[in-house]
């Protein structure tokens, strides 16, 4: 368990601190979103042809269903976290009394360090189920990127031949 206990707590962090990097990455496709959308209402302003119609869309059902899946990628989720320095004061009190009351050979460090690195196991479970479903999310909103993109310059395409 010693040897594991870092690389548990660094998971921990790291798992932590990626949501916050998928919210930046989804934060930069909302904007490619609003890019394309801007870019979409400038092309339907007119006559369009049947494809170039066709084409539009699907960028405009492509760019709503990306903005719907950024949003709830940005959701706000509650992540665990390891309690606050004041609540382990109290914990490693009630933790020496129950000892001093009920002698055994344990020692208190080694116990308080096992307790942290299954804590910091079942964090890594929960925010890493977490990431996983905006990971999800934000690959969905990316693809909408795409398919909003590729209909954009099809239209464009079309309306210079």
């Amino acid at each position: 368990m010693e040897e594991l206990a870092e690389y548990v707590f660094e998971r921990d962090r790291n798992e932590f601190n990626l949501g916050d990097t998928m919210d930046i990455k989804t934060g930069l496709i909302l904007a490619c979103l609003t890019f394309l959308a801007i870019q979409s209402g400038g092309l339907i302003n007119g006559r369009l042809s049947l494809a170039e119609t066709i084409a539009q869309m699907i960028s405009i059902v492509a760019l709503s269903l990306g903005g719907a899946l950024s949003v709830l990628e940005l959701w706000p989720r509650s992540y665990d976290r390891e309690a606050v320095p004041d609540a382990y004061d109290k914990w490693l009190a009630d933790m020496r009394q129950f000892y001093e009351l009920n002698p055994a050979d344990i020692d208190i460090a080694t116990s308080v360090r096992s307790a942290r690195v299954e804590s910091a196991k079942e964090r890594v479970r929960t925010n890493s189920h977490l990431n996983e479903i905006k990971s999800r999310l934000m690959f969905y909103a990316f693809f909408c990127v795409v398919v909003a993109f590729a209909a954009n310059i099809a239209t464009l395409v079309m309306r210079l031949f």
